[in-house]
């Protein structure tokens, strides 16, 4: 059977769902994971009922010391740039926006000053990538866990609707038919497998890539991803080997790159990093 590589980088996002921790966590000793202000706090949440220590597996990925970071900030315009999303999921708000657009522009950049350009200019371009980056990848992990509750919740409703028809009320009819067929469209449409924003996950990661405490987690070749889009633009961009699979739901290759060039991260010192990256995918 395939050994998998002993530490893993979870990439390009910061949320896995209880679900694929519990397949991945017991085969590997580490999973890196850059720490965003709720990252601890999500993962207390959704891994507290696990029969193992996750704690001991997880290992956290932080900004070099000498990068200040106001996280107070970056949450408050995180919780704002999300209320502001809100009040334009329809359609009409959007038809709203575009007659007054320049209007809410300007109480945009009030409410979001580090997406100013104004300000940005007046402040250093170097912290002005960094907060970027970081709320990109907030925005992202509130949506992946959000998204994950949903799907937690539509599965506990399947188990109430089919206790309550088969127990209840129609006992053991083999002819009943389950809630399955009427779940499928609603998972999918609102649990996409596939990262929502994948482009602007990456994005982030370029910005902030050289700001992270690399050293803290060397030696580092290997990858984890769970979104088929990317692993298919990797194919396409570096030569590879696809290895035995692990299993139906886990596959392993070996990119002949560094794992530094994959995740195209510079000013990083490329000679402390392996010649190969290992990239697990891990497809449920």
């Amino acid at each position: 059977m395939l050994n998998l590589p002993s530490k893993l980088l979870l990439y390009p996002q910061t949320f896995l769902s209880s679900e694929m921790a519990t397949k991945i966590f017991p085969l590997v000793s580490k999973i890196v994971v850059i720490k965003l202000p709720r990252t601890l706090e999500i993962m207390e949440a959704i891994y507290k009922d696990f029969s193992f220590s996750w704690k001991e597996i997880v290992t956290f990925l932080e900004l070099k010391k000498e990068i200040k970071v106001n996280w107070e900030e970056i949450e408050k315009e995180v919780r704002a740039i999300e209320e502001w999303g809100l009040n334009f999921r329809t359609p009409e708000n959007l038809k709203y926006f575009s007659q007054f657009k320049e209007t809410l522009e300007e109480s945009l950049e009030e409410l979001f000053p580090s997406f100013s350009r104004k300000k940005a200019k007046e402040k250093s371009e170097e912290a002005f990538k960094i907060k970027r980056a970081l709320i990109l990848l907030c925005l992202a992990e509130n949506l992946d866990f959000k998204l994950s509750e949903v799907e937690k919740s539509l599965r506990e409703m399947e188990k109430k609707y089919n206790q309550i028809f088969e127990e209840k009320i129609i006992g053991e009819d083999e002819t009943f038919e389950k809630i399955a067929n009427i779940k499928e469209p609603l998972q999918m449409s609102f649990y996409n497998r596939e990262l929502s924003n994948l482009n602007l996950r990456i994005f982030a990661w370029k910005l902030i890539g050289k700001y992270l405490d690399w050293d803290s987690v060397l030696p580092l070749s290997d990858v984890l991803i769970t979104d088929k889009n990317l692993l298919e633009e990797w194919k396409e961009k570096f030569p590879f080997e696809e290895e035995k699979a692990f299993n139906e739901e886990i596959k392993f290759y070996r990119f002949k790159t560094s794992i530094f060039e994959m995740l195209e991260i510079s000013e990083v010192n490329f000679s402390k990093s392996s010649s190969e990256t290992g990239v697990v995918f891990l497809n449920l």
